[in-house]
């Protein structure tokens, strides 16, 4: 590849994705879903083969980055409106301590350890469970 083209390809490349993360909106990443962290990883992954990939138009590239930013968009759009979507897509909350006292049960399905709890509690600056009313998960 011709140092020109892959500069160009990178111009190319570098402003759609900016454009598109600022429609996409920033949250903080205690905020986005596991579905979002992957698109944003797939979107990540295309823009990059977008540059080095010879073989991918720079057009297909950019309808690739384009594409699936709109079906995230969407996606996101139906989650809004739609509790049953929002139900399959990110799952339910899980109440993780009732009124000072672990639930066991709930941490097992929600695959978290004391360890994590504790960390996630102490962030809080919650330092005792007694303290706790409720937890969310």
């Amino acid at each position: 590849m011709e140092i020109n083209e892959l500069l160009l390809r990178i111009a190319l490349t570098f402003v759609p994705l900016f454009l598109l993360a600022r429609i996409m909106d920033r949250k903080e990443i205690s905020q986005i879903t596991f579905f979002n962290f992957i698109s944003a990883i797939a979107i990540g992954s295309i823009a990059a083969n977008q540059v080095v990939n010879q073989n991918l138009t720079i057009l297909n590239g950019m309808i690739a980055l384009i594409g699936w930013t709109i079906f995230t968009l969407l996606m996101d759009l139906i989650n809004i409106k739609s509790k049953f979507s929002r139900k399959i897509t990110t799952g339910d909350p899980v109440i993780v301590v009732k009124e000072g006292k672990i639930v066991e049960n709930a941490l097992r399905k929600s695959r978290l350890d004391m360890d994590s709890l504790s960390a996630m509690l102490r962030q809080r600056n919650v330092f005792s469970m007694a303290d706790v009313d409720f937890a969310f998960f």
